[in-house]
């Protein structure tokens, strides 16, 4: 009888959910598409949606089943035979599992995907579902260099004087903080660029003021949250 890992992992690496591409070469793949951890149509609409996540196996095998922690090892699910890979589409919450491959009766396990052995000295794979927030694109057009004109090139050396200038003291985009947005009265604050991320700020001329403010932004997700803490000075 094979014995079961614990269906709590110990540590994960980030797997992003992917969508399969369509090879010309090979007929459409089906995907064996099934809820987990009780998502269906009519709970996700008032709950936590389901994040469809896509597992390949590329090893060979006629018959080739999944089993995972979502359910606690309570079920096995057959793989698709998509030409020579084998797949599956689920849909999971969010949350880290394990999970492992059977092939042909024997448990087997990606080699290229990130694992973990147990107490036991079983190998099984991690998942790390998560909705994926993009970065606004926007924000990084912001830091395109316009088009230089063709005269602007030589083949002169840089002078002495190019050499002498000092770098700024402060990025230019460091300036921008939670601390110096006076623009913004209403609760619709705009979004912060990723650069102020994580950093703390200090307002400007709080050497003549008897109050200091400090502000941090922080990123969750696709939230952003701001701290500002007020700290009396002592003259």
């Amino acid at each position: 009888m094979l014995e079961q890992p614990p269906p709590v992992p110990y540590l994960f690496v980030p797997q992003v959910p992917v969508t399969p591409l369509q090879r010309p070469t090979e007929f459409s793949p089906v995907f064996n598409h099934s809820p987990i951890n009780g998502t269906d149509e009519s709970t996700t609409n008032h709950s936590e949606k389901g994040i469809p996540t896509l597992i390949t196996w590329s090893q060979g095998g006629n018959e080739v089943f999944l089993e995972g922690s979502w359910d606690n090892w309570t079920s096995r699910r057959a793989l698709e035979r998509s030409g020579k890979d084998h797949t599956i589409l689920l849909v999971l919450l969010s949350g880290v599992y394990h999970y492992r491959i059977i092939v042909d009766g024997a448990l087997r396990y990606i080699p290229e995907q990130p694992c973990v052995t147990d107490e036991r000295g079983q190998l099984a794979n991690l998942l790390d579902v998560h909705d994926y927030v993009p970065d606004s694109l926007d924000s990084v057009a912001e830091f395109e260099a316009p088009p230089s004109p063709e005269h602007s090139y030589d083949l002169q050396y840089p002078g002495d004087e190019e050499f002498a200038k000092e770098p700024p003291t402060l990025p230019p985009q460091l300036l921008m903080s939670v601390l110096g947005d006076t623009d913004s009265i209403d609760d619709q604050a705009p979004k912060p660029q990723h650069v102020v991320l994580n950093h703390l700020f200090i307002e400007k001329g709080w050497g003549s003021q008897s109050l200091l403010a400090l502000g941090v932004t922080h990123r969750f997700e696709s939230k952003y949250v701001s701290f500002v803490l007020y700290k009396p000075l002592r003259r």
